[in-house]
């Protein structure tokens, strides 16, 4: 029983241990052994050891997720969890950028592509192992508003049949994968409303690895402020931007109503970041949506001292930094009114999609994009989310993706109107409903969501796992036996 025993809604009796220290060692032997069995050239290079390194640093940090406990006994949600955290980040550990327009194909990657690509596989070595211990979250995977995210996967692995390189898109398609398998496996984990509330932290500290890491390359090397923003080796401004409204969003939705401390210190760096990036589009969202945050629960005193802590710091912002001479030099430019170019590309790319509207063609096609259109940039993708699931995936995909929406609005608009005797759950759903709107606004002019399995998609496709749960606690009580019932939520009332 759950939320009788007086342990603020924590289990009586947790789960059994499921993974043991033991297996994770032997899969780190495996994969490291693996790693420099399939390294050319010198049984030792930086790219093997750094791999290597980075495979230790992933498997400390399982350590860390097996011993934090409050019960003493191991659970496999930390495990699980752990995992979801090192995917969210791994984008960010190496560089699978390059200049080649050939890119994309077998034999032409970077070899900052190869590495992350290792980090996927250790997350897979250690998902297959919990996999054989408990099999049974494979049951999730198409139950409930989740089917729609793996719908999604599997047209997606079924088109890379077809795409226009195969080897680029599979690659993508196994992430992709990865994804939905681990979120799953969160589903199955995620028992009471503080597991959920753990999941949504262990979301926040991903992103807030995503922002640090820029940060750190900014000290070793001011050169990466080029025209006066934020640029990273992994990640354009713009993604940047969205990333860091992402964190803002994470730290608010997370926030004790009682002791907000240092979640709101994490809302404050996000918004530098997300300023000093200077991702127009993703700044006008998360300020939107940090304001939705606090109205849609009738905070509006609380949105007033949010706005004016906002106006601070990015009034630091622009005088410790040049985005101010970006921002001047963008708007005296003729870019704003073609969205930076963005309208040329949707216009190509919408010709292109009319010759192949049903089947596209083919995950992670629109990578080859600017060899097809001819206009004054080199675009990799066509800059909306709708756009991108229809020129790869078709109508299946672009119909997927719109059901996707669907639910997540479904769902949590439902649960926040059920929940409002309860406010910390009430504040969650509208925090998942306003980080939903902030990945779709971000999304209408970059590939937030529709292609490639980046932070951002990997978000919404969590935020569908979180409505799911709190949906089937509050809204659908008839089922026989709902994975979260509505008083396993007593704990978060805030009385």
């Amino acid at each position: 029983m759950i939320g009788s025993n007086g342990n603020n809604g924590l289990k009586a009796t947790p789960k059994a241990t499921g993974l043991r220290p033991g297996a994770m060692v032997a899969a780190l032997a495996v994969f490291t052994l693996l790693v420099f069995w399939a390294a050319s050239g010198p049984i030792v290079s930086w790219q093997t050891v750094s791999i290597a390194s980075v495979g230790i640093v992933i498997f400390a940090v399982l350590c860390f997720a097996i011993s934090t406990t409050r019960t003493g006994v191991l659970r496999n949600r930390n495990i699980i969890f752990a995992l979801w955290f090192v995917l969210l980040g791994s984008e960010e550990v190496f560089s699978y950028l390059t200049e080649d327009p050939g890119a994309g194909t077998a034999g032409s990657f970077s070899s900052g592509a190869y590495s992350e690509a290792m980090i996927w596989v250790f997350v897979f070595l250690a998902l297959l192992i919990y996999t054989v211990r408990n099999p049974e979250y494979l049951r999730q995977i198409f139950r409930g508003s989740f089917k729609w995210v793996a719908i999604f996967g599997t047209i997606a692995l079924l088109s890379c049949s077809y795409a226009e390189s195969k080897f680029f898109a599979a690659a993508w398609s196994f992430k992709l994968w990865l994804v939905i398998l681990l979120l799953a496996a969160c589903t199955s984990e995620t028992e009471t409303f503080e597991d959920l509330l753990a999941f949504l932290k262990t979301t926040m500290l991903g992103f807030a690895f995503l922002l640090v890491v820029p940060l750190i390359r900014l000290f070793s090397d001011p050169a990466v402020l080029a025209e006066g923003r934020l640029y990273d080796v992994a990640a354009a401004p713009t993604m940047l931007s969205a990333d860091a409204a992402c964190l803002v969003l994470l730290a608010l939705t997370v926030s004790n109503p009682r002791r907000r401390g240092w979640l709101l210190g994490m809302a404050a760096f996000g918004f530098a970041v997300m300023i000093l990036a200077a991702g127009k589009t993703a700044i006008a969202a998360g300020i939107l949506c940090s304001i939705l945050f606090f109205a849609l629960q009738r905070k509006m005193s609380s949105a007033g001292i949010f706005v004016l802590a906002m106006i601070i710091v990015g009034g630091l912002v622009f005088i410790l930094t040049p985005v101010s001479d970006y921002l001047g030099t963008y708007a005296k430019s003729d870019q704003a009114f073609s969205v930076t170019g963005r309208t040329e590309v949707w216009e190509a790319g919408w010709g292109l999609i009319k010759q192949k509207p049903i089947m596209g063609r083919g995950y992670m096609s629109s990578r080859f994009l600017a060899d097809k259109i001819d206009v004054s940039w080199h675009p990799e993708h066509l800059h909306d989310g709708f756009l991108e699931a229809w020129y790869n995936n078709g109508i299946f995909g672009l119909f997927t993706i719109i059901m996707i929406q669907f639910v997540i609005v479904r769902n949590l608009w439902r649960a926040r109107s059920v929940s409002r005797q309860m406010p910390y759950v009430n504040q969650v759903a509208v925090g998942a409903l306003v980080l939903y709107l902030n990945i779709l606004i971000n999304g209408l002019v970059s590939r937030a969501f529709g292609s490639r399995p980046d932070a951002t998609f990997m978000t919404m496709f969590a935020v569908v796992f979180v409505s799911d749960r709190l949906y089937h606690a509050f809204c659908v009580q008839e089922e026989p036996q709902p994975r979260i019932a509505p008083w396993q939520f007593e704990s978060a009332t805030v009385r």
